[in-house]
C-alpha cells in the first residue's frame, strides 16, 4: 500500500484563502496543521493553534503565508530557522521574501482563487524547483496546479484564473437576466443558467479527458445548427463584442497585477 507524505504545515493568516488552505490540507490527510492569526476568532477543525510564530516555527516546516502583502516582510523576518515557504500574497516577489527570511529557506509563490474553499481552485505557482513536489502534493487536493516557466507569469495567472471567478459571476448574472427578459422569473433563470455552466464546463472536462486536443469551439459547434437559435444568440454575443471583451478583461487585470506589483 503506497504510504502517504505527513508534512507538519504551518499556516499564518486564517482568513478566507488561509482557513480553505488549511482545512483543505488537514481534510486530504497529507499534513498536521497548524495556525497563527492573531485577528481570527473562529476556530477551524482539525486546526491546531498557535499564539505566535515562535511557537508555530517549533511545530511546522513548511509555512503557508496567507497575511496581507504588506505583512509578508515582517512575518518572514519573525522567523529564526530555515523553513519552506510557500506565498500566496499578490506582489510580493521570491527574492523580497528570500532576502527577509532566514537563509537556506525555500520559497514558492503561488496564486489560488476562491473556488479552492470548495476543492476546485485553480492554482499556479513558481519557485524552487526543488520543492515542486511539495507543492503539488499538498495543493492537488484543492484544484488543478499548473507550474509557470517564470514567476512574471503570476500576474497573468491573476489576471485570469484569480479574478476569473468575478468574470463568471457576472456571466452567470448576465445569461438569467437574458431569461428573464425573455419571460422567465429572476429564480428559475438563475437555476437554469447555473445548471447550464457547471454542466457544460463538466461536459467539456469529460471529453478533454478523452482527448486532450479537444478545443472548445469543436463542442460549441455540435450545437450551432445552420440556421437555428444558437448561431443567432452567437451573433448578438459577438456584436456585443463578447469575446473581445473577455480577453481584454484577463489582459487589463494582468496589467492592474503588474502594477499593484510595482512592475509598471
Amino acid at each position: 500500500m503506497e504510504q502517504t507524505n505527513r508534512y507538519n504545515v504551518g499556516v499564518v493568516g486564517l482568513g478566507k484563502m488561509g482557513g480553505a488552505i488549511a482545512l483543505g490540507i488537514h481534510a486530504s490527510g497529507k499534513g498536521f496543521v497548524y495556525g497563527y492569526d492573531p485577528f481570527t476568532k473562529t476556530k477551524i477543525p482539525g486546526i491546531e493553534y498557535k499564539s505566535g510564530i515562535p511557537s508555530l516555527e517549533e511545530m511546522a516546516d513548511i509555512i503557508i503565508l496567507a497575511v496581507k502583502p504588506n505583512d509578508i516582510v515582517s512575518v518572514v523576518g519573525e522567523f529564526k530557522k530555515p523553513k519552506t515557504f510557500l506565498s500566496i500574497a499578490a506582489g510580493v516577489s521570491i527574492e523580497t521574501i528570500q532576502n527577509h527570511s532566514p537563509k537556506g529557506s525555500k520559497v514558492s509563490r503561488l496564486m489560488p482563487n476562491l473556488p479552492l474553499v470548495v476543492g476546485r481552485g485553480a492554482v499556479g505557482y513558481y519557485g524552487d524547483v526543488s520543492i515542486d513536489s511539495l507543492v503539488t502534493d499538498l495543493f492537488s487536493s484543492l484544484g488543478t496546479v499548473v507550474r509557470l516557466d517564470k514567476e512574471s507569469l503570476l500576474d497573468a495567472v491573476t489576471g485570469l484564473s484569480g479574478s476569473g471567478p468575478a468574470y463568471v459571476m457576472t456571466f452567470l448574472h448576465a445569461l438569467a437576466e437574458g431569461g428573464l427578459k425573455a419571460g422567465l422569473s429572476y429564480s428559475q433563470s438563475l437555476d437554469l443558467a447555473l445548471e447550464t455552466i457547471a454542466g457544460s464546463v463538466e461536459y467539456f472536462r469529460k471529453l478533454k479527458e478523452a482527448d486532450v486536443n479537444l478545443h472548445p469551439m469543436e463542442v460549441r459547434n455540435w450545437v450551432t445548427s445552420p440556421g437555428g437559435t444558437t448561431i443567432y444568440g452567437l451573433d448578438a454575443l459577438e456584436r456585443g463584442g463578447f469575446t473581445t471583451s473577455v480577453r481584454d478583461a484577463v489582459t487589463e487585470a494582468t496589467r492592474r497585477s503588474r502594477q499593484l506589483g510595482g512592475k509598471e
